[in-house]
């Protein structure tokens, strides 16, 4: 009999897989739920390892992939927003291009085990993704 916890990637901080994320291919969206509010959420892997971030463009609050989990330019190296082309770093999240204005992205606090990538920032918590839409 399978251990069902071991399926359940929101179980004990875990996000998801981490062998379901590839450098610079899709990310994976979660929510948060951060001083009362649920956030919108990704992680993605770069080419040093993992980072997440609140799903939000730092120059107007939309959310920054072109379809859900695509937030990679085309070069697959820098994070960009799909609605005024804003460009970030993947691994730090900071403004490299764009109207961010050196703004960077909000950063999520986020570790690798052998298996999954887990939530590791003391200050939000995971939330069920119920209906896959986005509150801000």
């Amino acid at each position: 009999m399978p251990n069902t916890e071991d399926t359940k990637p929101i179980a004990e901080g875990r996000i998801c897989p981490g062998a379901d994320l590839l450098v610079g291919e899709r990310g994976f969206r979660f929510k948060i739920k951060k001083g009362g509010k649920v956030w919108p959420a990704f992680v993605v892997r770069h080419t040093s390892g993992v980072a997440a971030y609140v799903n939000r463009c730092s120059h107007l609050a939309l959310e920054l992939d072109w379809d859900p989990g695509i937030f990679f330019d085309i070069d697959k190296t820098s994070l960009t927003c799909a609605t005024h082309g804003a460009l970030y770093t993947a691994d730090t999240g900071e403004c490299i291009g764009g109207p961010c204005a050196g703004q960077p992205l909000e950063s999520i606090n986020v570790g690798e085990d052998d298996q999954f990538i887990i939530l590791m920032d003391i200050d939000c918590s995971l939330t069920p993704d119920d209906d896959n839409s986005s509150s801000t």
